[in-house]
């Protein structure tokens, strides 16, 4: 062998010698960067199930905060004593009488979904908004004296304890009134659009067919409640049926006492 091909063999050897060395290193990169995205991964699983697992609906500050459109009021629920929204305005749309209100943002919606149902040869009415406390005390002691309070409270609030006192509630009447307060409203015109477009606007029906044991109240197709369109879009996903309490897991049902 001469001396020119012995060097060409060492030259070739140190070559296969550094792509043997690189490819090693690369697999060791590959290796260590995989790991790292598999720790990543279940570092955000471990994050998210932590956060999800430390949500008690129960203490939720959205549940109770008078300034959120998610405070609930319902049977096991009552309102801060003597609450009024601060920022109540008369809605201006359609309305049995003047002076009908809501809160502002609820009001706006409201303008906006009465609107849409016109144009879709719709006319819909709205009937009660806001109730203060002392007012829903009034109207609860007079159903109790007609039909007994066991009978008042299926569908009636005690005071505090009032969906329409939040200022996010409103029920809905036909054109004419003709089926207002009544389940008859469901197969009219005006009902079937709102079952199927209230949550494009931000409203959910608060108290659906079949879910008495868990709002505590008989059916209301009438009966809206202003959530915002994300969330009110997101219970509609679930179902149109689906209440307020099971979709947040809320308690519902009857009064404790």
């Amino acid at each position: 062998m001469t001396k020119k091909q012995t060097f060409m063999g060492l030259i070739m050897l140190i070559i296969l010698s550094v792509i043997i060395c690189v490819i090693l290193l690369n697999s060791k990169h590959a290796g260590e960067s995989d790991s790292s995205a598999s720790a990543s991964v279940t570092e955000t699983e471990e994050a998210t199930a932590s956060a999800t697992a430390t949500v008690d609906p129960e203490t939720d500050s959205r549940f109770f905060d008078t300034d959120s459109l998610l405070i609930i009021a319902n049977k096991t629920h009552k309102l801060p004593d003597g609450y009024e929204p601060s920022d109540l305005r008369a809605v201006t749309c359609n309305a049995a009488y003047d002076g009908i209100q809501m809160r502002d943002e609820a009001a706006t919606a409201l303008e906006k979904m009465f609107a849409a149902a016109l144009e879709d040869g719709v006319t819909l009415r709205a009937q009660s908004g806001y109730r203060s406390q002392s007012y829903q005390e009034q109207l609860y002691n007079s159903y109790a004296e007609k039909d007994g309070t066991e009978e008042a409270d299926t569908y009636s609030s005690r005071a505090g304890y009032s969906d329409h006192q939040t200022g996010l509630a409103m029920d809905i009447a036909d054109h004419d009134g003709a089926t207002v307060f009544s389940a008859a409203m469901k197969d009219t015109p005006e009902g079937e659009w709102l079952y199927q477009h209230a949550h494009e606007y931000g409203f959910v029906e608060r108290y659906p067919e079949g879910k008495e044991s868990i709002t505590g109240y008989t059916f209301e197709p009438w009966h809206y409640r202003y959530v915002g369109v994300d969330t009110a879009t997101a219970v509609y996903s679930v179902s149109p049926d689906e209440t307020l309490e099971e979709y947040f897991g809320i308690s519902g049902g009857d009064y404790a006492e």
